[in-house]
């Protein structure tokens, strides 16, 4: 008995193989999504407080490009930042943030700078609002500043990045809770 050639075989395993590959690409990205959350779960209202948080990091990281707002850049703030909480810089922050309802009403927050001065991570409160709850989130943004926002930002800087200089990158955190 003799076999017939038969080469639809291999194209319909192609195709099998193609189609799981897809199908687990939709099913990976479904799930890495920030969006699915049941209703009724206790997260849902955190998860809401987090992108709202995050966004409005987004928003403070925008581009020096954007002539339409009326908002310096994070970068910048940072830039400015002597050191010292409570200094003008970050209460034109605080102000910003606060004025233009980037955040709902009923919503507090403190912002944290995370850098390393060369021989340990120092964390340092910029804007505190109080003690955050149980339930309080925690959005963060890279800030990466070169030598040329070092030399026109603060003393501050300078002085950190005097022996090494190389980029500094400060972690901004921003910790958000319901009152």
């Amino acid at each position: 008995m003799r076999l017939q050639d038969d080469s639809r075989g291999q194209i319909y395993t192609i195709e099998g193989i193609v189609a799981s590959f897809i199908l687990l690409s939709v099913l990976l990205f479904i799930l890495q999504s920030n969006s699915i959350i049941v209703p009724q779960t206790e997260r849902a209202i955190d998860m809401k407080l987090y992108e709202k948080a995050s966004d409005t990091l987004v928003v403070l990281d925008r581009n020096d490009n954007d002539s339409w707002s009326t908002i310096q850049p994070l970068k910048t703030y940072v830039a400015g930042w002597n050191g010292a909480p409570g200094e003008a810089m970050m209460t034109c922050l605080d102000n910003n943030i606060s004025e233009k309802k980037m955040l709902p009403d009923q919503v507090e927050y403190n912002l944290i700078f995370v850098y390393n001065n060369s021989t340990a991570l120092n964390s340092s409160t910029v804007i505190y609002h109080g003690i955050p709850t149980d339930n309080s989130v925690v959005a963060t943004r890279l800030v990466t500043l070169n030598d040329n926002d070092i030399s026109t930002g603060s003393s501050f800087w300078k002085t950190i990045n005097a022996t090494r200089h190389q980029p500094e990158t400060i972690e901004v955190k921003l910790i958000c809770w319901y009152l």
